[in-house]
């Protein structure tokens, strides 16, 4: 209510009193946590979810601003200002000592036309992310379902491993060709190419990066040949991949001395190629724990078992055996008036004194507590339930285990160098894959080669049909490679690799194979063309 004081026609001009404004305000009720003044500004009066505030009188711009200091001195509530004034509200700048937001923070002050009610939830209508839209490839790009084919023969795997590894072969050379090419002429290594490419052709301009991208490609290509003849006779052939880890090493090296001068793009290769190292560590470890480690070493454990069984059995009996007694001691035997014994005489009687009290002390004292057996620590807790128990149904004793922890089998040496080369197998892989997911996951996938992330993730494939897609295929189903440890996945990784080189090499003008450098005729080998010379033969 209006005080009555006034009549209609002053509301408009009468300024309140401060015993008028405390009295109209006191049908808001108490006020337990004033709102702090910094808050935005609220909205206009015609919004239908704003609550309908009591009528005020309109006043002049010229007072507008001595009334909010005069109000906010008064009562210590924000000013709300009027709708049609809202413009000469000015969001603060924040205080130098406000902590950075990260990129995803969503900042404190509203951004929309309208300002918002004390207390209201503020609605958040423009981006605050300096990220672009996540590419929408799923609604656009769908893979192209191809007919299952079913496992091929054997034949058709081993013509596969012939002609990828020739590509690698042709790939190798022209990566290595045309990087000596871009070395200075007054460099060591600077070998000029037979037929330079034109000066405007993308193999100019992206002299190193084609190099670059040749050298994965063949990487590709020999490991696809590779695979194709361990997957076709389901085992792994640990001498053959060992005639790539050269080559591997040195296209690796050639992508991490670019890591500081290339983009996202380009360092998902670089993940590419540790990924196919760590899926071959995996392929490795997992054949040699399958087919060499784990049956010799279930027979080791059979012997071992055995042996600390009966090593137990025997400490146990030893303990079941009653202990001789033990021999008096001589103060123990000898008589009271013996010359070994010093009687104390009683100062009156002369008479040794006896200590009577202390005896009945001993008689009547308890007999001590008996602490617990000890637990044995030769071998792990873990260990304790495969011994057999005592007689009395009880775990193994402590000196079971101290016995059965003596037992011993004999490992060869083959046996060994397995374990060992296991170990570090394991080892490497993890070390592999650690690097390869800093650079080459899913979401940078969808971002930097949205296709191929699109025929991954719209894919009927299952894991195990690494033998159903066509390496060469540019629009079929593919698969995201699975867990290293399971000995598969190293065709899937071959299959997205060379999706995402030709998806990349479409941007450069790349060719591929039908880009390279011929190799020229076979004529004497030097140092520097019998380099990686295990992958080329």
């Amino acid at each position: 209510m209006l005080p009555n004081s006034h009549p209609p026609s002053s509301y408009l001009f009468s300024r309140w009193s401060r015993e008028q404004l405390l009295k109209n305000l006191e049908i808001l009720g108490p006020l337990a946590a004033p709102l702090p003044p910094d808050l935005p500004p609220s909205p206009p009066a015609s919004r239908s979810n704003s609550p309908s505030a009591p009528p005020i009188k309109r006043k002049h711009e010229s007072s507008q601003e001595h009334d909010v200091v005069k109000r906010s001195r008064t009562n210590g509530l924000p000013e709300k200002p009027s709708s049609h004034h809202h413009h000469h509200y000015h969001p603060p700048p924040p205080p130098p000592s406000q902590p950075l937001r990260s990129s995803n923070a969503v900042p404190s002050f509203n951004l929309r036309s309208e300002p918002s009610e004390d207390g209201e939830v503020r609605e958040d209508t423009t981006a605050v992310t300096p990220r672009g839209p996540a590419p929408a490839v799923l609604s656009t790009t769908v893979p192209v379902r191809r007919p299952r084919r079913g496992r091929p023969a054997l034949t058709s795997f081993d013509e596969m491993h012939d002609i990828y590894h020739k590509y690698g072969r042709m790939l190798k050379y022209s990566g290595d060709a045309r990087f000596w090419s871009t070395y200075p002429a007054t460099h060591k290594e600077y070998r000029p190419l037979a037929n330079p490419p034109p000066p405007n052709s993308p193999y100019h301009k992206h002299g190193g990066l084609i190099a670059r991208l040749e050298l994965v490609d063949a990487l590709v290509c020999f490991t696809y040949s590779l695979w194709s003849k361990d997957f076709s006779r389901k085992s792994c052939f640990r001498e053959t991949w060992a005639t790539i880890e050269a080559f591997l090493g040195w296209c690796k090296n050639k992508w991490i001395a670019e890591l500081d001068t290339i983009g996202d793009r380009e360092k998902a290769l670089l993940g590419l190629i540790w990924m196919i190292e760590g899926f071959i560590h995996g392929r490795k470890f997992f054949f040699s724990a399958k087919t060499v480690i784990e049956p010799e070493m279930d027979r080791i454990w059979a012997k071992m078992k055995a042996e600390m069984m009966i090593l137990s059995s025997n400490a146990e009996k030893a303990d079941g055996q009653p202990t001789p007694p033990m021999l008096p001691s001589p103060a123990s035997i000898a008589p009271v008036n013996s010359a070994n014994s010093t009687p104390i005489n009683n100062s009156a009687s002369g008479t040794p004194s006896v200590n009577i009290s202390s005896g009945i002390n001993l008689v009547n004292s308890p007999a001590p507590s008996r602490s617990a057996p000890p637990i044995s620590t030769a071998l792990p807790q873990y260990m304790h339930g495969l011994l057999p128990q005592t007689a009395k149904g009880q775990t193994a004793s402590y000196n079971m285990v101290e016995a059965a922890a003596k037992a011993t089998a004999p490992i060869n040496p083959a046996l060994a160098f397995n374990v060992k080369e296991l170990s570090g197998g394991v080892m490497a892989a993890g070390y592999c894959m650690e690097y390869a997911q800093r650079t080459l996951t899913l979401p940078i996938l969808a971002r930097h080669y949205p296709t191929t992330f699109a025929r991954m993730m719209s894919s009927s494939l299952t894991a195990h049909e690494e033998h159903e897609p066509d390496i060469e295929d540019e629009e079929g189903e593919l698969f995201w490679p699975g867990q290293c440890v399971t000995g598969e996945g190293l065709g899937w990784v071959c299959l997205m690799g060379k999706a995402m080189i030709k998806e990349f090499g479409r941007d450069i003008g790349y060719l591929g194979l039908a880009g390279v450098v011929p190799k020229p005729a076979p004529g004497p080998i030097t140092g520097d063309s019998s380099r990686h010379a295990s992958v080329l033969r």
